[in-house]
This record gives C-alpha cells, structure tokens and sequence, in this order.
C-alpha cells in the first residue's frame, strides 16, 4: 500500500513537476553540452560550483541520519553518503583535473548565492522534518541528473563520445548510478507509504522547490555566475 490511494509517493512526486522537468532538457547549457558547443569555461564553472555543492549534499546526508531511528535507516543513509564521497572523490575530482583546474581554485572556490540558497533549503528541510522529509529533499537532485542524461543520450547519441562531457553523460546514464537512484527512490516509497494526503503534498512542495532550485542552478553556471554572484 502506498499512500491513501494505494499510489507510490515517488509517482506523485514526478507528478509534481512533470511540465517542470522538461526544461532541463531545453536549457542551453545542457543542450550544448550533449551537442559538444558548450564552452568549456562554463563547464569548468559547473564543475566548481558542483564540487561545492556536493559537498554540503553529504552534510545533509549527515543531517538526516541524526533523524534515523533504527539501524536499517542509519545503513541505508551512511551507504548513500558513502558512495556520494567515494564518487567525488574517484570520478568529480579527476575530472575537473583534466580540465585543467588547479587545487588552488579549488581551494578558493566559493558557491554562488543560488548554490548557497539550494544547499541551505535542502538542509533546512532535513533539519526541520524526519529522514523521509530530508530525502524528499534531496530527491530531485538525484532523479533529474539521471533523468536529463539518459533523454539527452537518446537524443544525441554521440553526447558519450564528447572530449569533455561524454564522461559527464556516462556516469549518469551508467548501471550504477541508475541503481543507486532508484535505491533512493524505493526507499521514499517505502517510508512514504502510509502518509496522508496532506503530508504528501507538503512533500511534492518540497520537490517542486528542488526542481525549482537546480533550474536556476543550471541558470547560474550558463552565466559563470554573472546573474547574482556573491559579493
């Protein structure tokens, strides 16, 4: 049973931004990275900020397994903090390494004001709420990255073979990380079974912000931070 109507939460959550969703796939950073037109210094700058924000992705993660209440949550929330760690650390940094991305810019990067704003909306969420509110907030995240790789991939085919970005489309659209997705998912729906009408809405308020947030995300690096960079 999911939900009063027998109908899994992660379904009305897709729901929640279906007309929304669609516009990642417009959004001229990404469709001129599947392309192979985007400039490379734009992708030098969504791989910082990126960097940054995955940072405060796992303190969040953090965040919510003060919230777990038995051990099989703690396993569940400690293995997805891992694996985002493990990731950045075997596939983000080397990656931004060949772009020719110094530690030193590394080291003085600072998240844009949009970065920031998302970061601390997610950790709010999680903070305030319990384990499924903090998942719920780091959902779209996770679910659009996969969904954006694997629809630009059928559009544009060679977007894997690209010098720079094909690496990018890969590790979405791998077995892995496709896995690792759903996991998340399935664990929503599992926790979010029982919930009432009024919770979940609350929730789909949540992911639609999310959505809302990565949109102007993907607004931000197109303009190397030139709509609102911090002062």
């Amino acid at each position: 049973m999911s939900g009063e109507n027998g109908e899994k939460l992660s379904r009305r959550l897709y729901e929640r931004v279906q007309e929304l969703w669609p516009q990642y796939l417009r959004h001229p950073f990404v469709t001129q990275m599947a392309e192979g037109t985007l400039q490379v210094e734009k992708f030098r700058y969504y791989m910082l900020q990126d960097y940054l924000y995955l940072r405060d992705y796992v303190k969040i993660f953090a965040a919510i397994i003060q919230k777990a209440d038995d051990f099989e949550q703690i396993r569940f929330l400690s293995g997805e903090m891992s694996d985002t760690i493990g990731e950045t650390a075997r596939t983000h940094l080397p990656f931004m390494k060949r772009l020719g991305i110094t530690e030193e810019e590394i080291r003085l990067a600072r998240p844009h004001m949009d970065n920031s704003a998302y970061s601390h909306y997610m950790l709010w969420e999680a903070q305030a709420g319990d384990v499924l509110t903090g998942l719920v907030a780091l959902l779209n995240c996770s679910w659009s990255y996969a969904y954006v790789a694997e629809e630009m991939v059928k559009r544009c085919p060679d977007a894997l073979c690209h010098e720079n970005y094909g690496a990018w489309f890969a590790g979405y659209v791998s077995e892995e990380y496709q896995k690792t997705n759903q996991a998340l998912i399935d664990q929503i729906d599992r926790l979010g079974a029982s919930a009432d009408e009024e919770r979940i809405q609350r929730l789909c308020g949540i992911f639609e912000t999310c959505c809302r947030f990565d949109l102007r995300f993907w607004d931000m690096v197109y303009a190397m931070g030139e709509n609102g960079d911090d002062p």
